[in-house]
């Protein structure tokens, strides 16, 4: 499966998919889910579909920076 590629913050959707996140974070679609429903990740479920918007991804993984790098 062929995955998003982004140069820049700027190019991400506003509201994004797991198939966004795992062409963003280089890594396979499965751990993009997985990071979707990874608990205080700040998904939006509509019925089984899962988004996040852009500025509230961008904002949860620079906090998961922070901890993972202090």
């Amino acid at each position: 499966m062929n995955l998003p590629k982004f140069n820049s913050n700027d190019e991400l959707p506003l509201i994004m998919t797991a198939k966004d996140i795992a062409g963003y974070l280089n890594i396979s679609l499965t751990s993009g889910y997985n990071v979707m429903n990874s608990k205080g990740f700040p998904a939006i479920r509509f019925g089984k579909q899962l988004r996040v918007t852009r500025d509230n991804f961008l904002k949860w993984l620079n906090s998961v920076q922070e901890v993972c790098f202090k």
